[in-house]
């Protein structure tokens, strides 16, 4: 019996482990685009997912106070999913729909989905760092044509 019991907790642990290991792997995420705030505090960072034959590509915007923004990279360079990435500290968007923005002040952030299908999407409308009372507000726009949009 304990020889059992032994070798189903390897068998999970092993399964658990593999799992996790796939979970920073798969899906593959590439860096996109990097946008400062118009006063340089903020910066907003776009990754573009892709699930290859299992689902369409995906969009992922984070909003980084200027001092915590990770290191620049070339555009489709590849990332790996850290927990920098994971959870909803950063994030203000997540979709399948093609995100265009820009910031309409120094605190505001507005994203233009222009798509003949929207898909659901995650939002965070406002968006606080530590004990700052800054905040910086988020919106989205369905279907307006905005020559200063950033897009991906």
């Amino acid at each position: 019996m304990k020889r059992a019991l032994k070798v189903f907790v390897a068998a999970a642990v092993g399964i658990a482990l593999v799992a996790c290991a796939i979970s920073f792997l798969w899906p593959v995420y590439d860096w996109d685009l990097r946008a400062p705030s118009p006063d340089g505090r903020y910066d907003v960072i776009v990754l573009r997912g892709d699930a290859a034959a299992i689902d369409s590509f995906s969009y992922h915007v984070y909003l980084f106070p200027r001092s915590l923004v990770p290191s620049d990279r070339s555009k489709g360079a590849r990332v790996w999913r850290t927990p920098i990435w994971r959870g909803r500290k950063y994030l203000v968007y997540s979709g399948y729909n093609v995100p265009m923005f820009h910031w309409t002040d120094a605190h505001s952030l507005e994203i233009d989905l222009h798509d003949s299908y929207y898909e659901p999407f995650v939002l965070e409308p406002v968006k606080r760092f530590g004990q700052s009372d800054d905040a910086v507000l988020v919106s989205v726009v369905f279907g307006k044509e905005d020559n200063r949009n950033a897009r991906p």
